[in-house]
């Protein structure tokens, strides 16, 4: 009786420790490297209503995890597909994100030996490009921007080097927007 006794009060330390295994996974000072596909879904609330646009992009980047459970993300993208919408039957209007770069600080909680969840808050910096076709007519808009992001993720270890993730980022507007914008990623990442 008393064996049995020592074992349920043992056995939820050992189940702890089973649990929360892959925070030590990710040691202070580890770096990783990344490559993700990205589609942007950008929906204008403005009363001309112009429609939603999903333009997607390919980054690279690093993670470095700076203290326990807490990575600072640091990378580059590039416009890989523009997206366009027809707004009457002789105008349409095409979206496509050029570059860019961002950061961001990202705690992550590991949900066992596989999996993790983690949260994203940055900057994101870029350029979008905005072409109006009336007939023949065509006006291009270039314009920079300057998000503040945040969202939602899990990753999953594929084994002590590589894993993969997929996370739903949203940019915070600024009053002057009309436009609601976020983001849904799938990314490889490698430990150096």
């Amino acid at each position: 009786m008393q064996v049995a006794s020592k074992v349920r009060a043992v056995l939820p330390s050992l189940m702890a420790l089973y649990l929360f295994n892959p925070a030590w996974a990710e040691d202070v000072g580890d770096i990783y490297g990344g490559i993700s596909y990205s589609q942007t879904i950008a929906k204008d609330e403005s009363s001309r209503n112009l429609g939603t646009y999903k333009p997607t992009t390919l980054g690279i980047g690093l993670s470095f995890v700076a203290i326990p459970n807490l990575a600072v993300d640091g990378y580059v993208f590039t416009g890989v597909n523009d997206s366009s919408n027809t707004l009457s039957p002789i105008s349409t209007m095409s979206v496509s994100v050029k570059d860019g770069y961002g950061f961001n600080l990202r705690p992550y909680l590991p949900l066992g030996r596989k999996w993790s969840v983690y949260a994203k808050l940055g900057r994101q910096y870029g350029t979008q490009e905005t072409t109006v076709k009336r007939g023949t007519a065509q006006t291009v808009t270039s314009v920079d921007y300057a998000h503040t992001i945040y969202g939602l993720g899990t990753s999953y270890s594929i084994n002590d080097q590589w894993g993969v993730g997929v996370d739903y980022t949203k940019t915070k507007k600024v009053p002057s927007e009309t436009t609601s914008t976020a983001l849904i990623s799938i990314g490889l990442r490698y430990k150096f």
